[in-house]
């Protein structure tokens, strides 16, 4: 049970006793006065511990979001209004043209009605989501959603939240991302091998090898995912030569290395 404040930067660094790589964490809360979390349900989720992977804690102006939420909810109420009377104008006037029956008025209208009351229904939920939106992780089906739910098209918005859980679609967004970090992890080790013949420049510049080091950690904890052990091996390794060059063998951040090497 850790209490932390953060520092100035929004930095949170905590000790976890007796915590080793891949164990569970959780947050029990998290507050900043006239903040909210993006996403609620990161209070009480299981969370994977790393001594080197930072966990990302997103929030936003209480008073944006609220803000967010009135826009979208007024300019829907508005749309569905705007297009509730349009409708009923116009079962009104094919009534009086003698287009449709009195029965068939009653069933449109019947079906109008249910339509309205759908489309009101989603109101709420959609605003809260999009003023919640992480722009910094948004992908494109997100944008999409948005875009429909800016726009009112909400049962447009609700469809497309709906096939974000159809198999099919939950495995050609998982090909799209997995294609996405094979491609950032050949460009970091493609980075890390030209590093590596460049150790003159490390032992001289200590903000480039600092950026050559947590490139090392950050890929071999994807490879570690991955289950390529030996290709994290390799990046630990490299995140150790560099580490004792600024620190010095004996550092405690060249044991936290040594510690996650013996581990796996």
């Amino acid at each position: 049970m850790n209490a932390v404040l953060s520092a100035a930067d929004g930095r949170i660094t905590s000790v976890f006793p007796g915590k080793k790589q891949g164990d569970a964490i959780s947050l029990l809360t998290v507050s900043k006065k006239g903040y909210e979390l993006i996403d609620p349900d990161l209070i009480g989720r299981q969370l994977v511990f790393s001594p080197n992977v930072p966990i990302e804690i997103v929030m936003a102006s209480s008073t944006e979001l609220e803000a967010n939420r009135k826009r979208i909810v007024d300019n829907a109420y508005k749309k569905a209004e705007e297009r509730y009377r349009s409708k009923l104008d116009s079962l009104e006037r094919q009534l009086k043209a003698d287009l449709l029956t009195k029965e068939q008025y009653r069933q449109n209208l019947v079906s109008l009605q249910n339509q309205y009351e759908k489309y009101t229904s989603l109101i709420e939920n959609l605003a809260d989501r999009y003023a919640r939106t992480d722009y910094d992780h948004l992908d494109s089906l997100d944008r999409e959603i948005n875009i429909c739910i800016e726009n009112g098209e909400l049962d447009r918005a609700d469809s497309l939240i709906h096939a974000v859980f159809d198999p099919s679609t939950v495995l050609e967004r998982n090909r799209v991302a997995k294609s996405k970090v094979e491609a950032k992890l050949k460009r970091a080790q493609e980075f890390i091998d030209k590093a590596n013949t460049d150790i003159e420049q490390i032992q001289q510049d200590s903000i480039y090898a600092k950026q050559v080091m947590s490139l090392c950690d950050n890929l071999a904890q994807e490879y570690l995912k991955q289950n390529k052990i030996e290709k994290a091996r390799k990046c630990l390794l490299q995140s150790l030569a560099i580490r004792k060059i600024l620190y010095g063998a004996d550092s405690e951040y060249v044991k936290i290395v040594e510690e996650q090497l013996r581990n796996i």
